[in-house]
C-alpha cells in the first residue's frame, strides 16, 4: 500500500512541476519580433530572425534604430523570403543623438527593406524615421524627406 501511495505522490509532483514549467515558458518573453514595413516595396509585416554585425548570438530584442536585421517577409509581396532590413522606428525609447536628455519613441516598430549593399528596395519611405537612423543611413534620410 505504501508503494502505491509514494508512486501517486511522485506522479502528482511531476505533474505539478510540468505545469509550473509550462507556465514559466509562457510568461517568458517571446523571440518573435515583428516589424512593419515602412517603404513601398510591397511587404507589410516582417519577422526578425537575427541581427547583422552584433556578434555570433545577439539577443533579438536588443536591436536599436539603424541596425541591420535579417527578416522574413510575412505578408505582402516578399512572403516567406529571407531579406535584410534596417530598423527605422522603435516603440522602445532611444536616446537622442544630440545627448540632450530627450528620448525618441514611436507608436510602431518599423523597418525598411534593403539589399546586400544597404540600398533601399523601395523608392520612398512613408512617415518619419528615427534621428539616429537618419544619421547612420543618409540614403534613408533622403528618401524619407521627400
Amino acid at each position: 500500500m505504501e508503494a502505491q501511495t509514494s508512486n501517486g505522490v511522485r506522479r502528482g509532483l511531476l505533474a505539478l512541476a510540468a505545469m509550473v514549467a509550462v507556465a514559466w515558458l509562457r510568461s517568458a518573453p517571446s523571440e518573435d519580433f515583428l516589424l512593419m514595413c515602412q517603404d513601398n516595396s510591397g511587404a507589410y509585416k516582417m519577422k526578425v530572425m537575427g541581427v547583422v554585425g552584433k556578434g555570433s548570438k545577439p539577443h533579438i530584442r536588443a536591436i536599436e534604430p539603424g541596425d541591420v536585421v535579417v527578416v522574413i517577409g510575412r505578408t505582402g509581396g516578399p512572403k516567406n523570403k529571407v531579406l535584410r532590413a534596417i530598423v527605422t522606428r522603435m516603440r522602445r525609447g532611444s536616446p537622442d543623438p544630440l545627448k540632450n536628455g530627450m528620448r525618441n519613441t514611436f507608436d510602431t516598430n518599423c523597418g525598411v527593406l534593403v539589399d546586400k549593399e544597404g540600398n533601399p528596395v523601395g523608392s520612398k519611405i512613408l512617415g518619419k524615421i528615427d534621428p539616429r537612423c537618419a544619421m547612420r543611413w543618409p540614403k534613408l534620410a533622403q528618401l524619407a524627406s521627400r
